[in-house]
């Protein structure tokens, strides 16, 4: 084993016959710079086959995505006969709580309709109905049908679990097709809050595709509480209103969005 020890001027002296020279100093001014350059990149320049890109900047966000619309529905006119429309709901499409019949939503899609060309309207459902009773009364009406819109899922929203209502939702849809096989299809989201209605849309909207609809989501409606009530108003004819059914300008909001997606 070889011991070292320093002389006066510097140089190390080894008991070997080899001997080094201090390296001069501006090798070590040279050395010191290249150390200080690896600590500030860090270790991932010593990584095998990193090579840090002059021009790197910091990561930017992207944009949030806009939100989806609606696919539009085609509804070819028949050249020879009146349009058919189905119409399949719960008490929304009852009217209950409009002021007019002729200011329920249903009439307000029948007479937007009507403007283009005649126009004859068949429903299944009623106040308190859910889509399995629907799909139970469709027998009782007669095809052939060029649109069908349905909307159920209120009363469901608080009787049923998700996965049960869609099971219910696809066997109604089923028999839509069954009955209209060409039809164009609109489907309505729930009309209810986002805690009850998001759980059953989520499960309609793929049934709805399937069958060759397009989904008119209800919740953003529902959430305005102009579109509502207000809650023991009177409603003319008898009755007063509740806080959850909508009023005149909820019918009409609903309308407006179920006649966007049709491609008139």
């Amino acid at each position: 084993m070889r011991t070292r020890s320093a002389t006066p001027g510097g140089r190390i002296r080894g008991s070997g016959s080899g001997r080094w020279e201090r390296p001069p100093a501006w090798a070590l001014v040279a050395m010191a710079l290249c150390l200080a350059g690896l600590v500030a990149v860090g270790p991932s320049a010593l990584a095998p086959g990193a090579v840090p890109s002059a021009e790197a900047t910091e990561p930017t966000a992207a944009p949030p995505a806009a939100p989806a619309r609606p696919t539009a529905v085609p509804l070819p006119w028949p050249a020879d006969r009146p349009l058919r429309v189905l119409f399949i709901g719960d008490s929304l499409m009852w009217g209950s709580f409009a002021s007019d019949e002729s200011l329920t939503y249903r009439a307000r899609v029948t007479a937007a309709l009507s403007a283009r060309g005649p126009v004859e309207v068949a429903t299944v459902g009623g106040p308190g109905w859910s889509a399995a009773e629907a799909t139970e009364d469709l027998p009782g009406v007669a095809g052939p049908f060029d649109l069908v819109l349905v909307e159920v899922g209120a009363n469901d929203s608080v009787a049923l679990t998700a996965a049960r209502f869609g099971e219910d939702y696809a066997a109604l849809l089923d028999g839509v097709r069954a009955l209209a096989p060409d039809a164009a299809l609109v489907c309505d989201g729930v009309w209810n809050g986002p805690e009850l209605a998001t759980a059953l849309d989520r499960e309609l909207r793929p049934v709805c595709a399937e069958h060759g609809g397009v989904v008119v989501p209800l919740s953003q409606l529902y959430v305005d509480e102009t579109l509502r009530g207000p809650e023991g108003s009177p409603v003319p004819g008898g009755g007063v209103r509740d806080q959850f059914h909508p009023n005149d300008a909820g019918h009409a909001a609903i309308a407006e969005a179920m006649l966007a997606v049709l491609d008139l």
